[in-house]
């Protein structure tokens, strides 16, 4: 028990030396979070386990690589979430349109995304007219003034209202002053917070009327979101050879444990072959693991689970 204390102790800090020492023991760490999804019993409609799969498209080049990830996913009879920025969404509109044709999901990822900067020896955009200013400087009505202007945008090009919220760079930020904002916008989820500092880990979590879905981080780098960037650019790129065997190596662990892997992959940095390896095994778990979209797990979520003071559905 005093281990157990100690190990969420250690995943509640937000010391950077704790988060370095965690690459020590980050098997236990992650062991940690998991175990809360064992703990808690819950049956993923019906499976074991659950992956919500989710794609950030921050830069220009994200977007121009959607009609060949978007057609393998088709494909293979594959869901998922796209985080869109309410800028691109207005100078590219097709390309967003396509997204809602393939029967995927749009979720509001802000309007500008906030600190999206070309690093050179990284990556360049073929635009510099990106917002480098973090989204943490941003006021409160800064913030809300990014949400909002996110939600009309793609209402009004796409003729469709995102049900759901993705923070820009959401690590390091609490996005607690956030709720009230995405409440009164009538979105029904966030997905803004890493698994570590989850009310309990990785587990949805009610805030007043909008379901907060943590992220999965890194099972070798537990304060880490496991992304496309940890994988390829972080310190020279953690996992650029074994990225989607990581990935399946997850789905296996959640099944194991009861838990939800919740991820999100930049489209430009996705090596489509190995993207193709990996859908195909998600398929083969499909017994196993229930894959919708963000929405519709919150649907089922809030029938399942209502905010506290709701009546349970029938």
């Amino acid at each position: 028990m005093a281990i157990d204390r100690l190990l969420r102790c250690l995943l509640a800090s937000r010391s950077r030396p704790v988060q370095i020492l965690g690459q020590a023991i980050a098997k236990p760490l992650s062991t940690t979070m998991d175990r809360a999804f064992r703990d808690s019993g819950i049956r993923w409609n019906g499976r074991a386990s659950c992956l919500l799969l989710s794609f950030d498209c921050d830069f220009p080049e994200d977007v121009f690589a959607l009609p060949a990830l978007l057609e393998l996913m088709h494909d293979y009879e594959v869901g998922g979430s796209f985080a869109c920025i309410g800028r691109w969404v207005g100078d590219y509109p097709d390309e967003h349109q396509a997204i809602l044709e393939h029967d995927q999901e749009i979720l509001n990822h802000s309007f500008s995304h906030p600190e999206l900067i070309n690093a050179p020896g990284r990556f360049v955009s073929v635009r510099d007219d990106l917002t480098e200013r973090r989204w943490g400087e941003l006021t409160l009505q800064e913030k809300e003034h990014e949400v909002v202007e996110c939600q009309g945008v793609i209402t009004e090009v796409l003729g469709y209202r995102p049900q759901g919220f993705r923070a820009p760079h959401f690590g390091n930020v609490d996005p607690a002053d956030l709720y009230g904002i995405l409440e009164s916008e009538q979105l029904r989820y966030s997905t803004s917070m890493l698994a570590p500092r989850g009310e309990q880990f990785g587990l949805p979590v009610w805030k007043g009327r909008v379901l907060e879905i943590p992220v999965t981080t890194c099972p070798r780098h537990p304060f880490t979101s496991l992304d496309t960037w940890h994988a390829k650019y972080a310190r020279g790129g953690w996992h650029r050879d074994d990225f989607f065997n990581l990935l399946q190596e997850r789905l296996v662990r959640a099944v194991e444990f009861g838990a939800v892997t919740n991820i999100y992959l930049d489209p430009k940095d996705i090596d489509l072959t190995q993207f193709e390896r990996f859908i195909s095994f998600v398929a083969e778990l499909s017994d196993d693991c229930w894959a919708p979209t963000y929405s519709q797990f919150t649907e089922w979520y809030g029938h399942t689970y209502p905010p506290q003071g709701e009546p349970m559905a029938s």
